[in-house]
């Protein structure tokens, strides 16, 4: 991940970002913000996903260590967790282990808002990475 963001900086104990000094990465239907995660010495790391209709997590479910939590802000959005699918429209959320494999997409034709929360994950492993990679990302 550090591609994205240039030399990694150092972690804080303490993370605080005005809105529009986001760490922003646009990758093929959407943008992911960064909310500190990235900053953070700590293991929690917090995004924003927006996500135009169509856009999806990739052919491929990711697994990975800790919990995954997520809110969807605006739109609508599935989650397919292990074989179960969840519909999350505004206001709903989901919370799981992230060891079950898991994708996601925007079914919908309009444009998905969605809060990820991804925590208690091994120490040092950083996982927006991972579900940066997911998708295809522009250059």
């Amino acid at each position: 991940i550090t591609s994205f963001f240039g030399d990694e900086a150092e972690r804080q104990q303490v993370v605080s970002i005005k809105s529009n000094e986001r760490s922003r990465v646009p990758f093929v239907q959407g943008v992911w913000e960064g909310l500190g995660g990235e900053q953070f010495l700590g293991r929690v790391e917090p995004f924003v996903l927006t996500l135009e209709g169509g856009a999806t997590s990739g052919q491929h479910a990711m697994m990975h260590t800790g919990h995954e939590f997520v809110f969807c802000l605006r739109g609508s959005l599935e989650y397919k967790v292990e074989d179960q699918t969840y519909l999350l429209e505004s206001g709903d959320s989901l919370l799981f282990a992230a060891r079950l494999r898991h994708s996601w997409k925007n079914a919908g034709n309009v444009v998905t808002n969605a809060l990820v929360l991804l925590c208690d994950f091994s120490e040092g492993e950083r996982l927006t990475g991972m579900h940066l990679n997911k998708t295809q990302k522009i250059a």
